[in-house]
């Protein structure tokens, strides 16, 4: 296409002489040049550095070198600079370099809208999100008397945030100027450009004819474009141009007569003004939204908005276009933001319904950790899955194939877009889970593998975005890769500024017919400047201010507002109200229910209904009741999953009085229990195994921790404690016996030395005694020594004594012999003598009693020598007794 641009510099007219070449390190005044960024016909702009305000912007220094054109564009530039809009550059500052006029303008970090054509078609929703803000823009600069003259897709930069700016009013024009002067660009200057008639801002109109025709059928509506051509078709004013109808059929009707109206080749049969082409373009945006039934409340409490919620979700429209241009350029971004800021919401009503209300194919699919986050991905799919497909691998080993390749994610969600002829966006909602639910850190690194692997083609089908609390993006480090992309592809939400608030307050309002009465909005927003998580208690107080609502006047009152203690008593109360419904015995369940939904973190968790069932045997019915007085919502994760439940939004965990003071109450132990659930779970699921029941250390501090601890425990839980604490007292008690054992033993062992102790003090003491005793029978032996050697010699005395007797008795004897011998002699005469015999007999007698006497004596003598003989040996005395 022939984009030549026209010179308006007149021929013969003096022209400055040469000024120096600009450069990158060139100082400008304040500014210091960094690089070129562009060149057209008119001029270059560089990047450059503010130094004074630290800022980074951009400089058009102009290349005609005409004086009356330096003066015109100066003239000009300044009154564009008094045109203020979000839709069109800031012009920070007007003047001249060396003769050579430049303009100091924002940085725009984005792309112009001629690259984003390329060409190619784009859906006609997507391009009327575009040109939308180039009608709004030229609105406000015809509301100031200044038309553009040079519209065109080069001059319109759509930024990073999805934000459309129109560029370059350097060659505009005030309304009523007259110069004579052809200036623009040819494919988008409209015949009174050319010179049928006078140029004014409906020449900017046709401009947005040509670039959304061009947006939508991917050509120039006069294509293949030359000068002749463009001249030919400005000449024939009767012959219109062609409509946009036959190149894309199917477009709305509206459409294609907005697109004829602005392509009319007279002025007079075009919109009369911006503003009536923008009241009949904005119907048409993608996101126009639905009417809310009289009936139907506008605020959605504390839950998230949901897609289906699109319709009554504002205060966000430049945040979503934001993330949606980003997405066309990036495969993975990261929406970080601190809770409450409304990350769910704006993705699922906000994002979701701009990509699937664009004119292109989309499809979402949701996904939250919780505890098991590769068996969500799995669900996720599975509820893709149509019903005629067939695909063995489901559940379980549909997870051990996610763990085991992370790129099986990516390939079933591409082969899906194919199939479909669809994009599809995973959305992981609420990433922190994985940190605060899932302790095993090779099941988190699966998980973030699968969504790298997924996000990983900017020209492929797939984008995803992972939605988490800004305080836990340094926990994504874990995963280098996934940290990497994110860093990337970060969109920072922040808490909406005060006009968001108020629109997300007033319109869903007025969409149902109704209004705040006088004062109620701005006591609303001040009560909220210095409130974390300020969207849902908005919507929450909204919401409940709807229930007080005056039907009669169709008003939300201030006396209703006072009367619930504005947005800081509201949610409190509310729950207050409920909690107070329940009985003591069910509240007790209710703030077990409650513990177990809040993590050590204080963030919300997701818990399966067969967990919570375990805290009391009607503990369905509490959940029942919780969920119908919307303190808690249901999840369900899945077509033959179980039910879960969590607490409705996190906002509620900072507000209420009662949870944060069961919090408190609780905050020693609420890590310690989220221990005990996971331990449990993990025990429960494995069969119980007595292996996976806490020992040592672990298991002395559960004993210790039962033993003082007075609240309400999930079954499982209170099981695998219980097993854990009888396992210690198995094991104390076998260490009792032990030490029992041992102490039985070492007092046999003390008492045997004791005893030993006492033989060996006996023994020394015995030996002492004998040692004594040996003196004494030494002293003794050695008196019996000397006994026995005078004994000795009495002995011998005694022996020579009786040896004497001896012989006296031998001789005794021999006389007795002699004596018989006599008697024998004398009994042979007795017959003779009778005197003789008597006398005889007498002698016999008297011989036989010496003879008796003698052996007396011999005997006694021997006996003498014996006893000597023994009286030697045992040291005895031996007695001298006479010898007769």
């Amino acid at each position: 296409m022939d984009r030549t641009q026209i010179d308006p510099t007149p021929h013969g007219e003096d022209v400055a002489p040469p000024t120096p070449p600009l450069s990158p390190g060139l100082r400008v005044q304040q500014y210091e040049l960094i690089r070129e960024l562009g060149r057209g016909g008119m001029g270059t702009v560089y990047l450059a550095r503010d130094t004074r305000l630290g800022r980074r912007v951009a400089m058009k220094f102009l290349t005609i070198d005409s004086t009356s054109m330096t003066d015109r564009f100066l003239v000009e530039a300044r009154t564009t600079a008094e045109v203020s809009h979000e839709n069109i550059v800031v012009i920070h500052d007007v003047a001249e370099y060396q003769g050579r006029p430049y303009m100091v303008l924002e940085y725009l970090d984005g792309a112009p809208l001629a690259t984003m054509m390329r060409g190619k078609r784009m859906p006609f929703a997507r391009a009327i999100e575009l040109i939308v803000p180039v009608v709004r823009a030229l609105a406000r600069a015809h509301a100031a008397n200044i038309v553009h003259r040079d519209l065109k897709p080069e001059n319109v930069m759509v930024t990073s945030t999805g934000t459309a700016k129109v560029l370059d009013f350097g060659i505009a024009q005030l309304v009523g100027i007259k110069d004579g002067k052809v200036a623009g660009t040819l494919p988008y200057m409209s015949p009174e450009q050319l010179g049928t008639e006078e140029v004014d801002h409906r020449s900017d109109l046709w401009a947005v004819g040509i670039m959304l025709f061009e947006l939508i059928a991917g050509r120039h509506p006069l294509d293949p474009v030359t000068q002749a051509v463009l001249l030919g078709a400005a000449a024939a004013p009767d012959k219109p141009m062609p409509s946009i109808a036959d190149d894309v059929p199917g477009l709305p009707s509206e459409l294609v007569a907005v697109i004829a109206k602005c392509l009319a080749k007279r002025k007079a049969d075009r919109y009369a003004r911006a503003a009536d082409l923008l009241a009949d373009l904005e119907p048409l945006l993608p996101t126009q939204r639905r009417q809310i039934a009289g009936d139907e409340a506008p605020y959605p409490g504390l839950t998230a908005f949901q897609e289906s919620d699109a319709g009554r979700f504002f205060g966000r429209a430049q945040d979503i276009a934001g993330m949606v241009a980003r997405l066309r350029e990036q495969p993975l971004l990261g929406l970080v933001g601190p809770s409450g800021v409304g990350k769910s919401s704006f993705v699922r009503a906000g994002v979701v319904p701009a990509l699937k209300h664009s004119g292109e194919a989309w499809e979402a699919m949701i996904v939250r950790p919780g505890r098991q986050p590769l068996a969500a991905l799995a669900q996720a799919l599975e509820s893709l899955r149509d019903s005629r497909d067939s695909d063995p691998m489901l559940g379980d080993d549909l997870v051990a194939k996610l763990r085991a390749e992370p790129g099986t994610l990516g390939t079933r969600l591409r082969a899906r877009a194919r199939k479909k002829r669809t994009q599809i966006l995973l959305f992981v909602d609420q990433h922190e889970e994985l940190y605060t639910l899932v302790a095993d850190p090779v099941e988190r690194r699966a998980f973030t593998a699968c969504l790298t692997a997924a996000g990983d083609d900017p020209s492929g089908p797939i984008r995803v975005v992972i939605a988490m609390r800004s305080d836990f993006l340094d926990r994504a480090a874990e995963d280098r890769r996934l940290v990497d992309e994110l860093t990337r592809g970060l969109v920072f939400l922040q808490p909406p500024n005060r006009a968001g608030l108020e629109a997300a307050l007033v319109q869903p309002l007025a969409m149902v017919g109704y209004r705040f009465e006088q004062g109620v909005v701005p006591a609303m927003l001040s009560e909220l400047d210095a409130a974390p998580g300020s969207l849902p208690l908005l919507q929450f107080t909204a919401a409940k201010l709807w229930e007080y609502r005056d039907r009669d006047q169709q008003l939300l009152t201030n006396a209703s507002y006072l009367a619930m203690g504005g947005i800081a008593g509201a949610l409190a109360t509310h729950a207050d109200e409920v909690l107070s419904r329940f009985p003591p015995a069910d509240q007790r369940v209710v703030r077990a229910v409650f513990q177990r939904l809040v993590t050590p973190e204080r963030t919300r968790a997701i818990v399966d209904a067969s967990e919570l069932g375990d805290i009391a045997p009607d503990v369905e019915r509490i959940l029942g009741m919780l969920v119908a007085a919307r303190l808690l919502v249901v999840q369900q994760r899945g077509r033959e999953a179980a039910a879960a439940f969590e607490i409705v939004h996190e906002s509620l965990i900072k507000s209420w009085p009662t949870l944060r003071r069961w919090l408190d109450e609780n905050q020693e132990d609420s890590a310690y229990l989220a221990q005990i659930a996971t331990a449990a779970r993990q025990w429960d699921a494995k069969g119980r195994p007595e292996g996976l029941l806490w020992r040592n250390e672990a298991m002395e501090e559960a004993r210790l921790w039962r033993a003082r601890y007075r609240g309400e425990l999930p079954r499982r839980d209170a099981e695998f404690i219980d097993q854990v604490v009888e396992l210690g007292t198995r094991a104390q008690r076998a260490r009792r016996r032990a030490v029992i054992s041992a102490f039985v033993f070492m007092v046999v062992l003390v008492a045997a030395a004791g005893f030993a102790l006492v033989l060996i003090q006996s023994s020394r003491k015995a030996a002492v005694e004998s040692a004594e005793a040996a003196k004494t029978e030494k002293k003794n032996a050695q008196d019996a020594a000397e006994h026995a050697n005078a004994a000795k010699r009495d002995a011998e005395d005694a022996r020579a004594r009786a040896q004497d007797e001896k012989d006296k008795a031998t001789q005794a004897l021999a006389d007795y012999e002699q004596a018989h011998k006599e008697l024998t002699t004398a009994e042979k005469t007795i017959g003779t003598k009778t005197a003789e015999v008597s006398k005889a007999k007498r002698d016999a007698e008297l011989a036989e009693a010496k003879r008796l006497k003698a052996e007396a004596d011999k005997k006694k003598a021997e006996e003498g020598k014996a006893a000597a003989e023994s009286g030697k040996k045992g040291h005895g005395n031996i007695g001298t007794g006479d010898l007769k």
